[in-house]
């Protein structure tokens, strides 16, 4: 008797088994309906009631799949990355049937918006075979695994992935930049030109790639410097326009070049430039030293001492403020970043003092990465509101869930970036104090030869003539300068160039001669 009912229990748990999976198998015929009919809407919500419920392994992933292509369809981007992340988080397997396809489907994602440096690093954390990732996908694989080999400083094997990235990818131009960065660090810098001169080719027609455009200039002319030329360097300096956030640094770093051709009166008439009411809270705090000693080298000493004056006065409030600051948010990464977003928005409640140095985090990658992932998912998140029937099923709570999870690593990943950003900030702030106080004492041991012998540069070409804004001086070209009167002009600032001749007795060639209005 006992064994006729374990064995009629046994019958009815299959029965059951059978149906709850016939079920199963009828919902999952219907969401491909659905999407067959572009009801993308109802696609979803089936597929996910299938891949959440299904006991069917074949059939739960085929959902999976599904529920992610309808997401994207729709064009929730974002949340088709939750899924489609899943899939490759899981590795080639025979019963990962759509890696390949997800990874290239990524790649699509990430070309159009991005979903974060971190989020990506963290999806190839997974081994992955070469012979495993599709030839839509290869661009986007190669070229993030260069970039975390290139922040992990191994330098070899970013320049094979970033040399592996197809031509025609859209991550080519990125990887090519990399690739000159890497090159330059290595001493090639003749390749190191002449990969970002194919970036500087490739961007030229590209509104959405100014930035990549600007920053090939950028390092065009750092290498240049790097190597003492000097007059190259300038020029590309000059060819970053005036409306660019990376205008000012360009004026900064020509100012070294300036020094360094022994063209005393550009650099001075650039560091005006810097020094102008319009940039009074940008952190530039190296500009009084090379002003000091531009003056030294012109052994104009009274204007050391005053620019000495000028750099104590403005920067040793901001230290106290800047070490409260840093301090106060130790291990605090999420309220760093809402500290600096606040300022953003114009709330500055304290620490005000470092401004300058907040200012400057909030132009760093990392911070500005964060905000795109925080306004792409808030974009998400208020679409969500107009798919009310998502409820029932569970995915609208699950998309909901992900999207807040996504900005809240993203914030954390960019604060924690950003604090180790600012203390490095402090610790130059701390190192160019410390300089200041050794040109002073140079300068009252009298030992200023020597210390003119260390910044010395020879060989260059002393005869080549520039007016402000980093231009060469034309011989046909009349120039008529006005004084400086205390007053300055918005459209005269990178233009400004010193009249001011040396005072050297012993080497009068220590001037350069320029002529100009200060």
């Amino acid at each position: 008797m006992f064994d006729r009912m374990r064995k009629l229990g046994l019958l009815i748990c299959v029965a059951t088994l059978a149906i709850t999976q016939g079920e199963a198998l009828a919902d999952y015929k219907q969401a491909k309906v659905y999407f067959a009919k572009k009801d993308y809407v109802r696609a979803a919500s089936a597929y996910h009631e299938v891949y959440e419920k299904s006991d069917n392994k074949a059939e739960k992933r085929k959902a999976e799949w599904g529920l992610a292509q309808s997401l994207q369809k729709i064009g929730l981007l974002y949340s088709a990355s939750k899924h489609y992340s899943l899939i490759v988080r899981r590795g080639r397997t025979e019963d990962n049937p759509f890696f390949r396809s997800a990874l290239e489907e990524l790649g699509n994602i990430n070309s159009k918006l991005s979903l974060g440096q971190s989020h990506i690093v963290q999806l190839f954390k997974t081994e992955i075979r070469l012979s495993d990732v599709p030839g839509p996908a290869r661009g986007f694989y190669f070229y993030y695994k260069g970039v975390e080999a290139f922040g992990d400083r191994s330098l070899e094997t970013a320049e094979k992935y970033f040399s592996m990235v197809p031509a025609g990818s859209p991550y080519q131009l990125g990887a090519q930049f990399h690739e000159g960065v890497i090159s330059n660090l290595k001493g090639r810098h003749s390749r190191a030109i002449a990969l970002f001169e194919k970036v500087l080719a490739g961007t030229r027609e590209r509104s959405d790639m100014k930035e990549l455009q600007e920053m090939s200039l950028m390092n065009i002319a750092r290498v240049n410097y790097e190597i003492k030329r000097f007059p190259e360097a300038i020029s590309y300096y000059g060819q970053i326009p005036r409306d660019s956030e990376n205008w000012l640094d360009a004026i900064w770093e020509a100012s070294w070049a300036f020094f360094f051709m022994e063209k005393f009166n550009n650099s001075l008439g650039n560091i005006h430039t810097i020094h102008s009411p319009f940039f009074e809270n940008r952190f530039y705090p190296e500009a009084y030293i090379l002003q000091s000693i531009t003056f030294l080298r012109m052994c104009r000493y009274d204007q050391v001492k005053e620019s000495m004056r000028r750099f104590k006065d403005r920067y040793q409030p901001v230290f106290g403020d800047v070490k409260g600051m840093l301090n106060r948010f130790k291990g605090d990464p999420k309220g760093f970043f809402k500290y600096v977003y606040d300022y953003r928005k114009g709330d500055l409640n304290s620490y005000r003092r470092a401004e300058e140095i907040v200012k400057k985090l909030s132009q760093v990658d990392a911070f500005k990465e964060a905000m795109d992932t925080i306004r792409f998912a808030d974009r998400e998140l208020n679409s969500l509101r107009n798919y009310r029937e998502w409820q029932s099923s569970g995915l609208l709570d699950s998309l909901n869930q992900f999207l807040e999870s996504k900005k809240s690593a993203a914030v954390l990943d960019a604060g924690q970036r950003m604090y180790k950003e600012g203390t490095t900030y402090y610790t130059a702030l701390l190192e160019y104090s410390n300089q200041t106080k050794l040109i002073v004492a140079e300068m009252q041991l009298g030992k200023l030869a020597s210390l003119r012998a260390l910044i010395k540069v020879t060989g260059e070409d002393k005869k080549a003539q520039f007016i402000g804004g980093m231009q060469k001086l034309n011989i046909n070209q009349t120039l008529e300068y006005w004084p400086f009167e205390g007053e300055y002009w918005e459209d005269e600032l990178g233009f400004y160039v010193y009249n001011m001749a040396s005072r050297c007795v012993a080497n009068k060639d220590d001037g350069d001669g320029d002529k100009g209005g200060e």
